[in-house]
Parts: C-alpha cells; sequence; structure tokens
C-alpha cells in the first residue's frame, strides 16, 4: 500500500496528516504482524506437543 502526497504550496497540513496517519497504519500493521506470527507459533508449537 502506497500513499502518494503530491507537493504544492499550502498543503503542509494535509502532509503532515498523510504522513500521521501513514505512519499509524505502519504500527498498526507491525502490531497485527507481530501478534499474528506468535499466534501462529503457539498452534504450531500445541499441535507437536499434541
Amino acid at each position: 500500500m502506497a500513499i502518494i502526497v503530491e507537493p504544492g504550496l499550502g498543503r503542509h497540513r494535509a502532509k503532515r496528516t498523510t504522513g500521521s496517519i501513514a505512519s499509524q497504519f505502519r504500527n498498526a500493521a507491525g502490531i497485527c504482524t507481530t501478534t499474528g506470527s506468535f499466534i501462529f507459533l503457539f498452534a504450531l508449537v500445541i499441535g507437536l506437543i499434541r
């Protein structure tokens, strides 16, 4: 997913908001990926034990 911001005069506030939203999405994606990996490994270990 890519967010493209066109450079222009008077758009500094919009750029900052878009950057903030993009960083929030990046953080959320990282948290989801990490959590998903732990859940997958946990399920794998339980499956191997049983």
